[in-house]
């Protein structure tokens, strides 16, 4: 699976479930996960690596920084694994957030409604983007 086969498969449903119930966490949390995997396809996508690349020739972290996405990764790490250390040494942690409750839907100061809105927006342009465009690794078909 590609990275544009991988957005609309599970990071367009996800979100678009989140849009239909925004007040339902667990439909927030869904989104953002499938959001943050989205670049694990978009990562070897972009440098042209084949699709069985392993995992450690994959920089996301990197990918995420050049797509302005480090909220998405701080917030989808925190969701995932609970505690998550900075390298400032604060700890930021999910346990605060009441799932009934939207006004405590955030993590270290970033509100993950927003952190939503904003990931789909980028990813929906690079995955735009990346259909357009051939795969490096494709036969050139007019030669």
């Amino acid at each position: 699976m590609n990275a544009w086969q991988h957005f609309r498969k599970w990071v367009v449903p996800d979100y678009n479930n989140f849009l239909r119930s925004p007040s339902d966490f667990h439909l927030l949390e869904n989104a953002i996960l499938s959001m943050y995997a989205e670049v694990e396809y978009l990562g070897p996508h972009q440098r042209g690596y084949p699709p069985d690349v392993s995992d450690d020739q994959r920089d996301a972290r990197q990918m995420r920084n050049d797509l302005n996405l480090v909220n998405l990764q701080v917030c989808a790490d925190t969701l995932k694994h609970v505690r998550t250390h900075q390298d400032d040494g604060v700890t930021l942690s999910s346990t605060g957030i009441d799932t009934n409750n939207a006004n405590t839907w955030k993590i270290g100061g970033h509100d993950l409604i927003e952190v939503a809105h904003s990931a789909f927006a980028t990813l929906r342009e690079i995955s735009r983007i990346e259909s357009e465009r051939p795969s490096p690794l494709a036969p050139n078909v007019d030669a």
